[in-house]
């Protein structure tokens, strides 16, 4: 054994950041978190959902998804309630993507979607018209297009090149949708590039979850 040291065995020394473009193990936590995350998922897309069957009102050529949630609306109580249940769920996938975060780019990506999730519960507590749900439902959407292009590059630049390309186009899409609607002069009611960025962020959502689980 000479001296404590163990011959013919090299060790290897890891940080457990260096050479890994995955979260190491499925660990309770990450399967927990990827459980929440597609729950968010089918909650929010299923308020939305059910509120518009429920609805008399909301029309796709005038309204805004929020209307849903408007004071007065039969759908009132469903729409908020899922979205604001749905904001909570998303946060504990933002909390472990931001403790496997293996770049600054993923941590600062993982932030920004924590934010998007907390951003997702206000719409639902702050319903139209209050003065407050411009500013959440704004941030709602801005903040997870910049958690794509973060979280997107960090992936592109340990060396899930694909996966990374992937969440950077989702961000595009999402921009696209609202630059496509506006340069066409607004045809149809704002639901319509809401519905884009609810499907670019669900699409990104059950991905991850499904590489965490």
């Amino acid at each position: 054994m000479g001296g404590g040291r163990l011959k013919g065995r090299p060790v290897a020394v890891s940080n457990g950041m260096e050479n890994s473009t995955e979260p190491v193990g499925a660990t309770r936590a990450n399967r927990a978190a990827a459980a929440f995350g597609m729950l968010s998922i089918v909650v929010s897309l299923g308020a939305i959902g059910v509120a518009m069957l429920l609805s008399v009102r909301f029309s796709m050529a005038t309204s805004a998804l929020s209307d849903l949630g408007r004071a007065g609306w039969t759908t009132t109580a469903v729409f908020n309630g899922g979205l604001l249940v749905a904001g909570l769920l998303a946060l504990p996938l933002g909390i472990v993507l931001a403790r496997n975060a293996r770049t600054l780019l993923h941590a600062a990506g993982s932030v920004a979607f924590s934010l998007s999730a907390v951003c997702l519960s206000l719409v639902g507590v702050f319903a139209l018209p209050a003065p407050e749900h411009g500013l959440v439902a704004i941030g709602f959407f801005l903040a997870f297009t910049v958690a794509f292009v973060l979280y997107g590059a960090g992936d592109v630049r340990t060396g899930a090149r694909g996966r990374g390309l992937a969440t950077l186009a989702l961000a595009l899409v999402h921009v696209l949708g609202w630059v496509v609607w506006l340069g066409a002069g607004t045809p149809g009611g704002l639901a319509i590039p809401e519905l884009v960025g609810s499907a670019c962020l669900s699409a990104w959502v059950l991905a991850t979850a499904a590489r965490l689980w």
